[in-house]
Order: structure tokens, then C-alpha cells, then sequence
């Protein structure tokens, strides 16, 4: 699969069920990711790789409408998460 996906981003956290034989996801900034093909609970939160999830409810439980594999808090681990502006800002 190309471009990014949630496997690339420091909030999103993967593992493998073995009972089922699939991955399962979680986001720390409250995304509920699922498989977008797979329309039935729970299968729809299973994928046969990681980056067949993607973010499908948004941390307010409504329909995330999404544009792309990932959400808008995306966050690369060499990124960082702390805004650098805005800390030096505070400096000032």
C-alpha cells in the first residue's frame, strides 16, 4: 500500500491477534481505526496487515470522513509531538 498510514504514526499502536489471525489497531488520540472494505463488527476492526486500518470514527464517536489513510493529528515519531512554535514563543 502506498502513502502513509497509521502504522507510520506515533499515536497509533498495533499488535497481532493470533486467535483470529489478523492485526488489530488502536489510536491514543481516540480514532477508532478499522478496515474500510469490511462493513460487519467485529470483523471490520481486523485487517490482514496494519496498515489495512484506518481511522473510521473520529474520538467523538461520529463518522470520521476521511480524504486520505490517516487523520489530520498525524505525527511522524521524528516529528515529535511537542510544537516547537509555540514553545518558543513562550520563551520570548
Amino acid at each position: 500500500m502506498y502513502g502513509l498510514h497509521c502504522t507510520d504514526c506515533v499515536y497509533g499502536e498495533f499488535s497481532y491477534n493470533e486467535e483470529c489471525g489478523k492485526y488489530q489497531g488502536t489510536c491514543s488520540r481516540g480514532y477508532t481505526l478499522a478496515d474500510p472494505h469490511v462493513l460487519e463488527e467485529p470483523d471490520m476492526y481486523f485487517a490482514d496487515s496494519p496498515e489495512g486500518l484506518v481511522p473510521v470514527i473520529d474520538p467523538f464517536g461520529a463518522e470520521y470522513l476521511r480524504t486520505d489513510n490517516i487523520c489530520q493529528q498525524f505525527v511522524r515519531p521524528t516529528q515529535g509531538t511537542v510544537d516547537e512554535k509555540a514553545k518558543r514563543r513562550g520563551r520570548r
